[in-house]
């Protein structure tokens, strides 16, 4: 039996231990993380037998083979204390950050006879094998250009945590995505050499960062030319190899692993448009339908190969057991997983950078201008940050509780801001947070996709920091809520300050449910501990930061397709993220209004249609939008859920009709009560929505 470690357990961990879980002859053994508790999850969720917390204590374990899913920067270290200690390593992709060190492992795991391999899953898709196959035999004849496109978007240049790895050097991006196509060249080629590289389309990072969002590389290879694309930009997705030889070509989406071959059918240009395209279809229609039925098996039978990108993963894990004790596949072989390196080197020289930095970024915290008497929990968000921002111009001492100071620093950049790390379900953090605290913001939320998952990041947590801060006497507690909660399904209901939530909450959605459960948590400790508790529950929020591609509006197949909740005709409950700040920071001055849920919300002055009609409008593109339909969204829903029931499968959910009905909201909001209480204006005036809420949100992204 392989006993099998893995180092990391972060989001790259789940299909590399669903994969050697169900390879014969393997156990999963050790999981290792520095954060004990996402190790403890970990093991719970994939059944390693054991956990530890530092890449030395794995040294020291039992394990025959240990998968390396650290962040790069730690690669080495931890790939060079695994083969010092006796053990095989398999390794995410970037092998290492520079080309001199991973030769430099190569050679000390060919003296010590141990296996290291580095993990290019791309390369080997089910449907690339063939398409390899044909060009290493010789099939399209001598090749004479290959080309690499990767346009996929990298949501930490946009989004943070502006203190990862990712983005702390302007060439990090690069090595941890050139890989990827430069190991298509060079498993097609054999050998590659850079000519030109230039970087492009720059935008600057709250860290100071100049990052590239463009790269682009021009090459040779004995048999001619190579070109690599990368572009990190929103998007099409787009991710594609194309070769050409002398008798074909081949044109592989590696995205969505399919491929077709392309060659000369007849002399008749008229003929062969005709027959080359109809022998594409015959390729995508061999595949199309056989993939379909596999990743829907393997979905059911709670398998790994139920995407394409995890189908790879799975597929490359299992030929690297499979040679474990043989000779390494050449797609895993240290040296090719090194040549990455090298030529990505060449890639960032040419294109005038340095080398990628494997340190952290040196943050220098803000500095408050005053005590802090306000706490906000959930301050880095698009509601955060604007409500932070208005408390400070208001004169107040604020105060920010973050699991990740750095990254508060910087998405608070030039704010004078107290920042305190930890999470909010600490007791010992909560008693630090909290001292001196007169007034707190719960704006944190979690995402999961299980119940569990919303019970253990946010009720339990806001249970915490509730009874923390009735404990610590604060003098109200300001907690947001969301519309979602709502029945809101029926054009004969009006919603407003009185309105509860959804009496079936139990089946509605997860996110729906965890805000209405935190609401119910909060309550219960305002009546049994005397907490002052104010529930606000904003509606559609838009504005500059917000997605102009808005789930609220609608499920967006694309930056240009959508298809809406239901008609798009009724007018929907928006609301500006600055009139969402201005009320929350009233709410912490106004007299008699603990114990009561505020319903934040502009007049009805827009529909989804007239959303999308600005939206076009202002980013100058060409939406395609169509009515939808609830009932069919939920048949779709309720199928996939069923067959998931059926298997037991770990994330199976209730679907109901009820819930998709209410994403429509085509209730009547009414915030009338809110405006008097507080005193509070939102815009009332549909062309300030759109100016404010839309075009605004589209300049900024």
């Amino acid at each position: 039996m392989t006993r099998v470690g893995m180092l990391g357990a972060g989001f790259i961990l789940a299909p590399h231990a669903r994969s050697v879980k169900i390879l014969p002859g393997t156990s999963l053994s050790v999981i290792g993380d520095v954060s004990g508790g996402r190790a403890a999850k970990a093991a719970r969720d994939f059944g390693f037998a054991g956990e530890v917390s530092s890449i030395e204590a794995m040294a020291t374990s039992d394990c025959d083979v240990v998968h390396v899913l650290l962040p790069p920067a730690l690669h080495e270290t931890a790939v060079r204390a695994m083969l010092n200690a006796g053990k095989s390593a398999f390794v995410e992709k970037p092998f290492v950050l520079d080309s001199a060190s991973a030769f430099a492992l190569a050679d000390i795991a060919d003296r010590n006879g141990l296996m290291l391999g580095i993990n290019h899953n791309f390369l080997f898709g089910r449907n690339y094998q063939p398409l390899r196959d044909l060009v290493r035999s010789g099939g399209l004849g001598r090749i004479d250009a290959v080309s690499v496109d990767w346009h996929y978007q990298l949501p930490f240049i946009k989004h943070g945590p502006f203190d990862n790895w990712l983005v702390s050097a302007p060439v990090n991006p690069l090595f941890e995505i050139a890989p990827h196509p430069l190991a298509f060249a060079l498993d097609l080629v054999g050998q590659v050499e850079i000519d030109h590289a230039d970087a492009g389309d720059f935008v600057d990072l709250p860290s100071g960062i100049a990052m590239p969002q463009r790269w682009r590389a021009l090459g040779r290879s004995p048999q001619g030319s190579v070109a690599i694309n990368i572009a990190l930009t929103a998007g099409h997705e787009s991710r594609t190899l194309t070769v050409r030889g002398e008798g074909g070509a081949i044109r592989y989406d590696f995205g969505r692993d399919l491929g077709v071959v392309e060659r000369r059918k007849s002399d008749n240009p008229m003929l062969d448009a005709y027959m080359v395209g109809r022998a594409a279809v015959a390729d995508l229609k061999d595949q199309l339908g056989p993939d379909l039925r596999r990743r829907i098996r393997a979905a059911l039978g709670k398998q790994p190969a139920s995407a394409p990108f995890e189908e790879s993963i799975d597929r490359s894990i299992a030929t690297f057991y499979e040679n474990l004790n043989g000779t390494i596949d050449s797609r895993h072989q240290a040296r090719f997983g090194a040549e990455t390196i090298r030529l990505a080197e060449t890639i960032a020289q040419k294109a005038g950078f340095d080398r990628p930095t494997g340190a952290a970024l040196s943050i220098p915290m803000p500095v408050p201008l005053r005590a802090s008497n306000i706490l906000v929990v959930g301050g880095t968000g698009f509601i955060g940050r604007a409500l932070v921002k208005r408390l400070l111009d208001d004169g107040h001492g604020v105060r920010v509780l973050t699991r990740g100071a750095a990254g508060a620093a910087l998405a608070l950049s030039g704010l004078p801001v107290e920042i305190v790390a930890g999470d909010h379900g600490n007791e010992a953090v909560l008693t630090t947070a909290l001292d001196g605290i007169e007034t707190v913001y719960h704006l944190a939320k979690c995402e999961g996709r299980r119940w569990q998952d919303y019970v253990e990041g946010d009720i339990a947590p806001t249970r915490a920091l509730g009874k923390a801060a009735a404990r610590a006497g604060v003098r109200r507690f300001i907690y947001t809520g969301t519309i979602d909660s709502y029945d809101s399904a029926s054009p004969a209901r009006r919603i407003d300050n009185r309105t509860p939530v959804d009496p079936r909450i139990s089946t509605r959605n997860l996110y729906a449910r965890s805000k209405a459960a935190c609401e119910a948590t909060l309550r219960e400790i305002a009546r049994d501990d005397g907490l002052n508790l104010v529930i606000m529950r904003p509606a559609i929020v838009i504005g500059a930061g917000s997605p102009p591609a808005h789930l609220g509006v609608g499920r967006f197949i694309s930056e240009t397709e959508v298809e809406f909740w239901g008609d798009g005709n009724n007018k929907l409950p928006f609301v500006h993220v600055d009139d969402v700040a201005d009320a929350l920071t009233r709410a912490a001055a106004a007299s008699n209004i603990d114990g009561k849920t505020f319903l934040l919300s502009s007049p009805p002055l827009l529909s989804a249609r007239d959303y999308v009609a600005a939206l076009q409008e202002y980013s100058g593109s060409r939406i395609i939008a169509r009515a939808g339909s609830p009932f069919r969204l939920w048949l779709s829903d309720f199928v996939k859920e069923s067959a998931k029931a059926l298997v037991r499968h770990p994330n199976r959910r209730s679907s109901t009709l009820h819930d998709w009905a209410c994403r429509t909201h085509r209730a009547r909001y009414d915030a009338a009560e809110t405006e008097s209480a507080l005193g509070w204006r939102p815009i009332d005036d549909a062309e300030a929505l759109r100016q404010r809420g839309i075009a605004e949100a589209v300049a900024a992204r």
